[in-house]
C-alpha cells in the first residue's frame, strides 16, 4: 500500500457528523458521515444506486426511514480498509483507504468536489 494510501489516524466526531483521516504523508482529509453512507460500497447499496440511476423518469415512494448517518461503531478490515455500523444496523460496506484517498473531498485533490467512492 502506497504512503498516501495508509492512513496515519482516524477521528470520527459523530456530533459534527464528520470522518477525519490524516494520512501518513500528511495530508488530512475530512468526510461528512452523510457522504460516507450514501456512497456506501456494499452491493445492496450499489444497486439500490444502479436502479434509482436506471428510473429517473419515476418517482419512488419508500415507506421506510431513510439510511441513518450515524455511526454505532466502526473497525478496520485488515490494513485495507474500514467498516461502519451504522445505528439503522447497517455493516455490510467495506471502505477501503485508496478508494477514501482518491475521493478526498479537499479542493487541491478533487477541485470539482468529490471523485465517487466506487464507481457503480
Amino acid at each position: 500500500m502506497a504512503i498516501e494510501t495508509r492512513p496515519k489516524d482516524i477521528s470520527i466526531e459523530r456530533a459534527a457528523g464528520r470522518m477525519s483521516v490524516v494520512w501518513q504523508d500528511g495530508h488530512a482529509s475530512e468526510y461528512e458521515l452523510a457522504w460516507l453512507r450514501a456512497h456506501c460500497p456494499c452491493a445492496t447499496c450499489r444497486e439500490e444506486r444502479r436502479e434509482h440511476a436506471l428510473n429517473t423518469d419515476s418517482l419512488r415512494l419508500v415507506a421506510t426511514p431513510p439510511p441513518s448517518t450515524e455511526i454505532v461503531d466502526a473497525e478496520f478490515v485488515g490494513h485495507y480498509a474500514i467498516r461502519f455500523t451504522w445505528t439503522d444496523g447497517h455493516a455490510a460496506g467495506i471502505f477501503p483507504f485508496e478508494a477514501l484517498r482518491a475521493s478526498c473531498p479537499c479542493s487541491a485533490c478533487n477541485p470539482d468536489g468529490p471523485a465517487p467512492l466506487i464507481v457503480d
